[in-house]
């Protein structure tokens, strides 16, 4: 008696189906270039752009190069400031002396060129380390190609030459270790790994709370898990996770205080941060305007994680959730903190789409040749970083040796008028605009001195309100002037203090421009 065999099924057909085989010829590439590699090369190039821009139109740029010498001066850190008219005894924290020294060696190697490179290389490199992170999750190539794209687009509101750079990529990783232990993706001893990164974390900027607080709400969310909220499973799990995650919260606070300062820095940086006429005072303060240009790229974020979330089939890591919502209402509140927000939610949302049906299937249907797939699923040889060093080189080399590439922009700092007026003011009180007090600084000290700068913290209202009634020629302004022997004024041409000494016997234009106007008392 015959028995018939049924036939798989359609979906067993399928499921049985097995991927093509790459020949043996290209399963094991020789060839040091790989997919990270060409990310880090089209952000640098794409970065490397903003360095005609506004990249290095940053006011605080030129104090931020100044503290490394200030600090060779002095012999050691700083403690008071150096850099204004000592109307008063200013203190003064060079607490991101290393991501200052990034700046002041890019300065010293290249001029402006060099510091645009030196930026760029950082930028490159955590948008290189975000495309690693979402391929190491599991995602697609295809997909962490694209979210990593627009995940670095979406910080692009922070591609300037300052220390805050740093911030970034740190906050990123933090965020990114925390919800791999939390969804059992990485060991204890994985996540040891933020304790030397946090001491470098409080010498690069003063961003390393923004780390404290993240691996506080990781720490929150499996308190609450271990309680049973939202859910009863792995309670014992959360709870041995909650115990690490209070441990290692406990260590980075120990080492963030591995600095000049020690846990004296807490105090001084959250009097700037406490302090509501501060963070008025700066636009980067500001909640972000989404009716600006370009807002799209972060405001993209804040719509597509509802919707991934909506979509997926699979719930959302807790810990990622709750870290990115901490982060979108910090970006709500001050568009300092949207790169921030972005790179710790592109690794959630990236997750999710491998998670839409459609949309990994899509992914999954990207066909390429033999040689390409092997190209985007095999790490170069001999080592992973080859190419990517050899394209910071040849960058560093080309800063070194290229024509004037990189510029600052005249609307934001006039440098030919403030060039004009550093010649004329040694030894001189010198008043001007608040945003380019860092410029003179830059290209005066130790011989000029500052009137004002954007160390809100250190002037303090006070001095910064003077500052406003002077330049609007408020109140007795001309007494002010006369108190602190005041010899020469830099300002923007359309300000009233400009309208005013223009008709003041006692003051002479001497030089003029679009952008800046210089008075010299008589």
């Amino acid at each position: 008696m015959s028995t018939a065999v049924a036939s798989p099924s359609p979906r067993k057909r399928a499921s049985t189906k097995q991927r093509p085989v790459d020949p043996p010829h290209l399963a094991q590439p020789k060839t040091w270039f790989g997919v990270a590699d060409l990310v880090f090369l089209i952000f640098s190039l794409g970065v490397l752009l903003r360095a005609r821009g506004s990249m290095l139109d940053d006011p605080g740029l030129g104090w931020h190069i100044r503290n490394i010498d200030a600090m060779l001066a002095h012999g050691g850190w700083l403690t008071h400031d150096p850099f204004t008219v000592p109307l008063a005894d200013w203190p003064w924290r060079t607490n991101v002396w290393l991501g200052d020294l990034w700046l002041w060696l890019g300065w010293h190697w290249g001029g402006l060129n060099g510091i645009a490179v030196f930026t760029t290389i950082v930028i490159a490199l955590t948008c290189r380390w975000l495309y690693s992170m979402l391929v190491r999750d599991g995602v697609a190539w295809p997909l962490a190609a694209f979210w990593t794209l627009l995940g670095g687009l979406g910080t692009s509101i922070s591609w300037t030459a300052r220390p805050n750079i740093f911030s970034v990529p740190l906050l990123m990783y933090t965020a990114w270790i925390c919800d791999r232990y939390h969804r059992g993706k990485a060991t204890r001893r994985e996540t040891l790994w933020l304790l030397p990164l946090f001491v470098l974390w409080a010498n690069l900027h003063g961003g390393f709370p923004a780390g404290i607080a993240t691996i506080a709400v990781a720490l929150a969310v499996e308190i609450a898990l271990a309680l049973g909220i939202p859910h009863s499973r792995n309670r014992q799990g959360a709870r041995e996770r909650a115990k690490h995650f209070a441990l290692l919260l406990a260590g980075c606070l120990v080492a963030t205080c591995i600095n000049p300062y020690g846990w004296t820095m807490y105090p001084w940086i959250f009097q700037l941060l406490g302090n509501d006429y501060f963070m008025n005072n700066n636009v980067e303060w500001h909640s972000p305007d989404f009716h600006a240009l370009g807002a799209m790229r972060y405001e993209l974020f804040i719509l597509v994680l509802p919707l991934a979330i909506a979509l997926a089939k699979r719930r959302p890591s807790l810990a990622a959730l709750a870290i990115s919502i901490l982060w979108l209402h910090a970006a709500l509140s001050g568009q300092r903190y949207i790169a921030l927000w972005v790179v710790v939610t592109v690794p959630l949302v990236a997750r999710l789409s491998m998670s839409i049906p459609w949309l990994a299937d899509s992914a999954a249907r990207c066909q390429v040749t033999p040689e390409l797939r092997s190209f985007f699923s095999t790490p170069p040889r001999p080592s992973r970083w080859i190419a990517t060093a050899a394209i910071a080189l040849a960058l560093v080399l080309w800063s070194r040796g290229a024509e004037s590439f990189a510029a600052i922009s005249p609307h934001r700092i006039p440098t030919q008028a403030l060039d004009e007026l550093v010649k004329r003011a040694e030894g001189k009180v010198v008043f001007h605009h608040y945003n380019w007090g860092g410029y003179i600084t830059w290209q005066g000290w130790p011989k000029v001195r500052n009137w004002i700068d954007d160390r809100n913290e250190v002037h303090g209202q006070a001095h910064i309100e003077e500052y406003f009634a002077i330049i609007d020629a408020r109140g007795p302004w001309r007494e002010k002037l006369d108190r602190y022997r005041v010899a020469l004024v830099c300002i923007p041409p359309h300000k009233p203090l400009a309208e005013r000494l223009a008709e003041d016997p006692a003051w002479q234009e001497t030089y003029r421009d679009e952008y800046a106007v210089i008075f010299e008392r008589n």
